[in-house]
Parts: C-alpha cells; structure tokens; sequence
C-alpha cells in the first residue's frame, strides 16, 4: 500500500511577518528579482531564502524544488502580464483588422512596456536562450492558450479555407515581428533610440498590422484561387 506523501516539517526561520503566507509572497518577491539576474542555472536557493529573510528549508516547504518554484514565478508573472494587457476576442472586434491591430499592442505592450514590474520578458529571454525543464509546462499552461487566441484573430483574417499549417505558420511570422522588438531591443535602440511608451506601441503595432494584413489578404487570395 502506498503512504501518502508527507509534506516536510515547517521551517523555523520565517520571512518578516511570520505568517506562512508572508514567506510564501516573499520567496516568490525574493527568487522573481534573482531569477531575472541570474537565470534558473545559476540562481541559488540559499540567494534567495537569504534575499526573502527565510530558511532555506522553506523552500521545499513551500514550492516542494527549485524547479517548482521557479514554474510558480514564470506562472505568477505571466499571469499579471496577461491579465493586464489581454488579447482581444475576435467575435467581440468590431472588425478582424481592428482585432488584429488590438492583438499586435498587447503583445509589444507585454513585451516592451517600460514598467518597474516588467520581468516578463527578461524570464523569457532566459528561457528561450536557456530553456529549462519547466518550459514545456510554462507552455502548455501559459503560452499554447494564448497562440490559439491569437491564431483565432489569424482565422478570422485568412476565411474559412485556410487549413491548421497555414493559420499556424502565418501566426508565427506575426509573434516573430513582436518579438525582434525584444531580442534585438538593444540594436534598435542604437539605431532608433526611443521610449517605448504607449504612444510608440501604438504607432509600433499600427505599422506592423498593416505590414501584415497585406501578407494574408494575399495568402487568403492564393487560398481562394486554389479552391476556384
């Protein structure tokens, strides 16, 4: 008969406040700033109970591993920056071009906001350069829904004959655009130095939009003379 698993005994040090809740926030507080420094690899547990005021112990008290815990900032991070810059629906758009448009801000606005709680692209910066074994999770979780929420403004734009392939491939090319403006922000910024603030999203997305609505009408029309 298997015994059921015990969780381990509590840590003596707590955080500032003393209350498993308060070690828990702080913890996550603690190891979102020395994962955005250091990466998952060569972040340290003791780094971060000592950044959170707790015992090393708490961790595994907590989150049960490192790799847990780590999951739980990419989630919680995501989460916030989902929650606070959502993809549109593109049955509640008054137009597929308007809900595109919408799209493209949200997802330069998650990755190129100038705020003071911006970690989400550093942690996925680090990622992609570095995946680790939370990654697929993260993308099951966090990233596969929000791909198909996109790829539903992608659907609406193509008709009804564009097959899974095509919607999939011309979705990439748009997050692929998005994401340049992240990973070659320090060349662009050479070139073009500029704040990114919601002004310059706005013009940033307008200008990709309309780049990339002439790129599927003119898929949509191969697929339309295909099926004549």
């Amino acid at each position: 008969m298997k015994l059921p698993r015990r969780r381990p005994a509590s840590p003596k040090k707590t955080a500032v406040g003393g209350s498993p809740e308060a070690t828990r926030a702080a913890l996550l507080q603690a190891a979102t700033a020395v994962f955005v420094a250091s990466g998952y690899e060569q972040a340290r547990v003791r780094d971060i109970a000592e950044r959170a005021g707790a015992n090393v112990a708490a961790i595994n008290y907590h989150f049960g591993s490192k790799e847990a815990l780590y999951l739980e900032v990419l989630r919680r991070q995501a989460s916030e920056r989902i929650e606070r810059y959502p993809l549109p629906d593109p049955a509640q758009s008054a137009t597929p071009e308007a809900a595109l448009q919408a799209a493209l801000t949200m997802l330069l606005s998650r990755l190129l906001a100038d705020d003071q709680r911006g970690f989400v692209p550093k942690l996925l910066m680090r990622e992609l350069l570095a995946p680790s074994a939370a990654l697929p999770a993260m993308v099951q979780d966090v990233i596969a829904p929000q791909f198909r929420q996109l790829s539903a403004v992608v659907t609406a734009l193509l008709g009804p004959r564009a097959d899974a392939a095509t919607i999939q491939r011309c979705t990439f090319s748009l997050v692929s655009q998005c994401m340049f403006y992240l990973f070659a922000r320090p060349l662009v910024q050479t070139l073009a130095p500029q704040t990114y603030d919601d002004g310059a999203v706005a013009r940033l997305s307008a200008h990709i939009a309309q780049f990339s609505l002439g790129a599927l009408r003119a898929q949509r029309e191969l697929l339309e003379r295909a099926d004549a």
